[in-house]
């Protein structure tokens, strides 16, 4: 009963996992690790709510990401050695956004703040309410609106610039 309620979960939270950990990690396999440590932690934990663990299967991705960032940023040392991350993460979400124009949509978010992306992520690909982002994110409810109210006005000056050119 166990494995087939975690299947079940897993076939329902997994893509919008993984493309909430691709926009944090910008490559897909540490995205897929990210994705399945989480499961695994799941696995492990009591929870049984489902609003209860959506909500936390975000929470703990995020931190997990985190985690490992602090971990990998401790061990290497950048004057030493020549870094080059994945210069277009963009390219990774062709196979899963199959729309033009969701794809534009996304090339725009990656670039905005930590936050900022974040917050529209969080809104967009895993449908997170408001109280649950600002949990999650630990920020005010006022300021989630309004981070996604100043995304969106962003996001229309991009598009009215390239309909200019």
């Amino acid at each position: 009963m166990e494995n087939r309620w975690l299947e079940i979960l897993y076939h329902t939270y997994h893509q919008r996992l993984y493309l909430f950990a691709l926009s944090l990690a910008k490559d897909e396999a540490s995205a897929e690790d990210l994705v399945s440590e989480t499961f695994i932690k799941l696995g492990v934990s009591n929870l049984k709510s489902e609003k209860e663990i959506e909500a936390w299967l975000f929470r703990v991705l995020k931190n997990q990401f985190i985690d490992t960032y602090r971990k990998n940023h401790r061990i290497l040392d950048e004057g030493q050695y020549q870094v080059e991350w994945l210069v277009d993460p963009y390219d990774a979400t062709k196979k899963y956004i199959k729309d033009e124009q969701k794809r534009w949509l996304y090339r725009k978010i990656y670039t905005l703040s930590d936050k900022e992306r974040n917050v529209m992520l969080l809104s967009l690909v895993s449908q997170l309410d408001d109280v649950e982002i600002a949990q999650l994110l630990k920020i005010s409810l006022d300021h989630i609106r309004s981070i996604r109210y100043r995304v969106k006005q962003k996001l229309i000056a991009y598009a009215k610039e390239e309909e200019m050119l």
